[in-house]
């Protein structure tokens, strides 16, 4: 599988490429890298010369605040540019971690400001996967202060099904999860017993089956439904063209 498979299904989820782009994709030189759970692939700090696009598995932006405990604001899954703002930036406010075993391509700058200059439309593109990262936290930021626990455990499943679907990792209802209930709730900012409630009540209701490291969503748009989940943010298709 070339590296940037889901990227490239991403995109053209999102806007119409053409075949000379899907070439400059396949072929953007880059360099791999392996990661346990937990392991730190970016630190906070400088940004590195370039941009990691993960290519299995999950990871997660954290922060350190203080002395509180890590604050995660996000997650991200095969075919994002996990932290392609730092093409631009000269300081990454957070950490990138590894959330179970993941791969990661390295995208040097050159490589980027190259496809920036001579495909243009491309550099639209990238720059709107930056967009809808921001679109994201914003939701992030409104579920945690509108939904209550099953609700908001809901809206993130939910959300981590239409992006794994859209680069076809979605099988029989269900993906692979490699947070179990206490690193859902780091994620979520809840405690470990506040998870099991949330999803203990989504399981009585027909709505999530997760066994082991893989969930199911027997009833999607139930699933939806209950936890207000609308895919829009996600910009899931391309009017545009």
């Amino acid at each position: 599988m070339a590296a940037t498979t889901h990227l490239e299904a991403s995109l053209a989820r999102r806007r119409s490429l053409t075949d000379e782009e899907r070439v400059v994709l396949r072929a953007l030189p880059s360099e791999r890298s392996t990661y346990a759970h937990g392991d730190l692939i970016v630190r906070e700090g400088i940004a590195p010369e370039g941009s990691c696009l993960l290519v299995r598995g999950m990871a997660m932006r954290a922060h350190r605040i203080g002395r509180s405990e890590r604050v995660v604001s996000a997650l991200h899954v095969p075919g994002d540019f996990v932290d392609l703002h730092s093409f631009l930036l000269d300081h990454l406010d957070h950490d990138i971690v590894a959330v179970g075993p993941c791969t990661i391509d390295f995208v040097a700058a050159e490589h980027l400001e190259e496809i920036t200059r001579d495909y243009p439309h491309l550099g639209r593109l990238l720059w709107l996967e930056t967009l809808i990262d921001a679109k994201m936290h914003r939701m992030w930021v409104a579920t945690r202060a509108a939904l209550r626990g099953s609700q908001r455990v809901g809206h993130l499943i939910c959300e981590l099904h239409a992006r794994l679907g859209m680069v076809g990792l979605v099988n029989g209802g269900g993906f692979e999860m490699p947070l179990d209930q206490r690193g859902l709730a780091e994620v979520l900012g809840y405690s470990v017993v506040h998870v099991n409630h949330a999803v203990r009540d989504l399981r009585a209701e027909g709505l999530l089956e997760w066994t082991g490291g893989r969930m199911r969503l027997p009833d999607p748009g139930g699933l939806a439904e209950f936890a207000g989940f609308d895919p829009a943010y996600l910009e899931l298709t391309h009017p545009k063209g």
